[in-house]
């Protein structure tokens, strides 16, 4: 496991402070604000602990109420909603300075079986065919303010193959969509909860990003403000990030400061694993 992936590893392993409440610490990824993708995986990893072990996690949503700081750590208290017979639903509320930033539903089933079907993965280039974010990202370290390069070309703990690079600081116009092979920058354990949370973790860096390519900024420019508003991930079978994943994503609309994307997570065989749908402000002031 390398260094880098074994550290957010263990930023998904929570304090117990009591039977459904829990810390976590915070990543300083360059901003002040804490990382969306963050929040809503530590918030699963305190719903996992609370959650009979019987029943596996199948649905999240994600509501961002405030920012969070990157600087403290985020105290998660886990509410149970219902225990069923097969589905347990439990809220968590991600809480700083005493008010909440986030509050994630999540919802697990007994393991069941049942009728199948699934859309048909996309047909694009390998991820050989497709451009390292992180070479991307250090060729333009020159563009990179000075403050925040060494955060920006650092090593991350994913690998990731991107079709359409677009500069954070000066975007370009391009289509509505992304295509992103990913898989874990090292080795990761096979444990599927901590594989999901993982996942949740990744599923948030590019949604909104998507959603202003047609635009032509990107998310650092000048005069943009980005931020999610809500996040939600469907898991449908097991997956393994240490093999190459698919994340296909496609923005069907934007309006009123608001942007929204839908992603599609495959693996190499072309099982569809998890849904993602996002909806984050865009605002643009000259």
């Amino acid at each position: 496991m390398s260094e880098v992936l074994d550290n957010l590893i263990h930023l998904l392993k929570l304090e117990q402070l009591d039977d459904a409440l829990f810390r976590g610490g915070c990543q300083d990824l360059g901003f002040r604000q804490v990382f969306g993708g963050q929040v809503v995986a530590q918030a699963l990893s305190a719903a996992m602990q609370v959650a009979p072990k019987d029943r596996l996690l199948h649905s999240c949503h994600a509501y961002f109420l405030a920012p969070g700081d990157s600087q403290r750590p985020i105290i998660y208290d886990v509410e149970t909603l219902r225990e069923g017979r097969n589905f347990t639903a439990l809220r968590v509320k991600a809480i700083q300075y005493g008010h909440p930033i986030c509050h994630v539903t999540a919802s697990f089933q007994v393991e069941e079986s049942g009728f199948e079907h699934q859309v048909k993965m996309p047909e694009i280039g390998s991820p050989e065919e497709f451009m390292s974010e992180s070479d991307a990202l250090k060729k333009a370290a020159q563009y990179i303010p000075e403050s925040v390069r060494d955060k920006f070309t650092a090593e991350r703990p994913f690998d990731i193959r991107a079709k359409y690079i677009n500069n954070p600081f000066l975007g370009t116009e391009l289509p509505p969509e992304q295509y992103i092979w990913v898989r874990a920058n090292g080795k990761s354990p096979l444990d599927q909860n901590i594989q999901k949370c993982l996942l949740a973790y990744f599923s948030d860096f590019h949604c909104i990003l998507t959603a202003l390519h047609p635009h032509a900024k990107g998310f650092l420019q000048k005069g943009m403000k980005v931020a999610t508003i809500d996040h939600s991930i469907w898991f449908h079978r097991s997956f393994d990030l240490n093999d190459w994943l698919l994340y296909a994503i496609e923005s069907n609309n934007a309006f009123a400061a608001r942007g929204l994307a839908r992603g599609q997570i495959f693996d190499k065989a072309g099982r569809l694993i998890a849904t993602t749908q996002q909806e984050g402000l865009i605002r643009y002031v000259e």
